[in-house]
């Protein structure tokens, strides 16, 4: 069967990968110039910025996202693969505490600097576990149908308070949530656990990061004879009531005929896609009214001899803020920072993400940008440096800044209105979007379907497959490969 993947992120190339191992003619087209502009990062200075996988969960020996790596054949590409990092969370009232990675470990640090937390703490990552233990995706024993269904274990938050967790531990524990751009008391057990749970078992990433991940994913593709076709967005659907997708049509004046095509953009582009009258006016205000997520401020510096590249640091209000993630509008906004480990010539990459609003932002994507909206990145870039450096007085002096990304960079390579980190907000309450339409032959995928992160994409795109041509069938590797471990 013929078959287009509309995107070449982590969910296309996963979604391409799986269809042509069972046959089927693949061709991925991407609207960049370059696959997986995301997932690849980018280079300033000489110096390489891993902006699609810095870090991940689950990569320890039969870890999750591990045993996907190697059920889809990537996994003998990836070099140096590590899997202990230690999280340490700097608090407005002085109090430092961490959190290293391994379950184990993670319960002996809570018990050491919050005594009498350590039993909590343990029947915490214990639910987590089961809960990922749900899925025949996540877990190679299950063999029921996936379900979908709203969330109704109740927030974050609401578990932490329940737990009697101490504050602090608490607005640590609820940090795991911006690896989804939700706060802690919107953000469902369910869906904490199906991100964050993994990253409690292990947190490491490999050699080369996301670029790598990309290479490696690409020396498969080409083994298979899956057709990349890249300056190739597509802006239209060829689809009729009777026969469903016929074919996609691209940007450069070409028609692709195809059976099946997986679409892994923003749902909110379908309606200018889709012809008229095919799918339901309600499903389109559906996708049109998803919330997203909060747009950030990212900055990208070097360092040689300050941070540890092991280390992962929170810069945190006091755990009796009113908003545990302010943003950079704030006096005291909180910030992730991120080093990676040393390149070849002794500098270490630096990445440091604080969310905000976009008040009085540009709309869309203006090029060239315009004069008011360069002295505002400029002036937030300086402050926000500034701020960092008052928390951290060690970096003064110690890293420079080399370039900085807002919403209006993030519009550029994500699809999203408000340039948002993660596109679709997933929140405690809402139903998810299944990968099926009412189009015949139109899957959906991708971060904005099922949630963020590498892991997120790959389950997407075998979700997506998986309801297309059967369970069974997407599964077969992942099954095997948790049998020969």
């Amino acid at each position: 069967m013929r078959c287009v993947v509309a995107g070449s992120g982590i969910t296309g190339l996963t979604a391409a990968l799986l269809l042509a191992r069972q046959g089927h003619h693949v061709t991925v087209v991407e609207a960049a110039a370059r696959v997986a502009p995301l997932l690849r990062g980018f280079c300033r200075e000489g110096l390489y910025f891993d902006t699609g996988f810095h870090c991940g969960g689950g990569l320890h020996a039969g870890g999750i996202l591990r045993r996907w790596l190697r059920a889809l054949g990537v996994e003998k590409h990836l070099q140096q693969v590590t899997t202990r990092r230690t999280e340490v969370f700097h608090f407005a009232d002085g109090q430092v505490f961490r959190l290293p990675s391994g379950q184990d470990a993670v319960t002996d640090a809570v018990e050491q600097q919050f005594p009498g937390s350590g039993e909590a703490m343990a029947a915490f990552l214990r639910h987590m576990d089961a809960e990922l233990g749900h899925s025949p995706y996540l877990n190679p024993a299950v063999r029921a149908e996936p379900a979908f269904a709203l969330n109704s274990a109740g927030s974050v938050a609401q578990y932490a308070v329940s737990a009697g967790f101490p504050p602090h531990l608490q607005a640590m524990l609820g940090t795991r949530c911006l690896l989804y751009g939700v706060r802690p008391e919107e953000s469902s057990l369910e869906e904490y656990s199906l991100v964050a749970g993994p990253y409690f078992q292990s947190s490491g990433s490999w050699q080369g990061g996301g670029l790598a991940l990309v290479e490696a994913l690409m020396a498969c593709l080409k083994e298979l004879g899956v057709t990349i076709r890249c300056n190739a967005a597509v802006t239209g659907i060829d689809a009729d009531k009777a026969q469903g997708v016929r074919g996609v049509l691209l940007s450069d004046g070409s028609r692709l005929d195809c059976e099946r095509c997986f679409f892994t953009g923003h749902p909110a582009q379908l309606e200018g896609l889709i012809p008229p009258g095919l799918v339901r006016p309600a499903y389109l205000h559906r996708i049109n009214e998803l919330p997203e997520t909060r747009p950030a401020m990212l900055l990208f510096a070097e360092t040689r001899d300050c941070l540890d590249e092991n280390e992962s640091i929170y810069l945190l209000p006091e755990p009796s803020a009113e908003e545990l993630f302010p943003g950079v509008e704030c006096a005291q906004p909180s910030v992730y920072l991120y080093c990676d480990r040393p390149q070849a010539d002794g500098r270490k990459a630096v990445m440091a993400v604080a969310l905000m609003d976009d008040n009085g932002l540009p709309a869309g994507n203006p090029h060239p940008r315009p004069a008011n909206y360069v002295e505002w990145k400029r002036g937030a870039t300086a402050r926000l440096q500034v701020y960092i450096e008052q928390r951290l007085p060690e970096l003064a002096g110690h890293w420079r800044i080399l370039d900085a990304a807002s919403p209006l960079t993030m519009r550029h390579w994500v699809y999203g209105a408000t340039g948002s980190l993660y596109g679709v907000k997933h929140h405690l309450g809402a139903m998810p979007m299944l990968p099926v339409t009412r189009l015949p032959g139109l899957f959906l995928a991708g971060q904005n379907i099922l949630l963020p992160g590498v892991l997120g994409g790959m389950v997407s795109a075998a979700l997506a497959v998986g309801f297309s041509f059967g369970h069974d069938n997407v599964l077969k590797e992942f099954r095997e490969c948790a049998e020969d471990e």
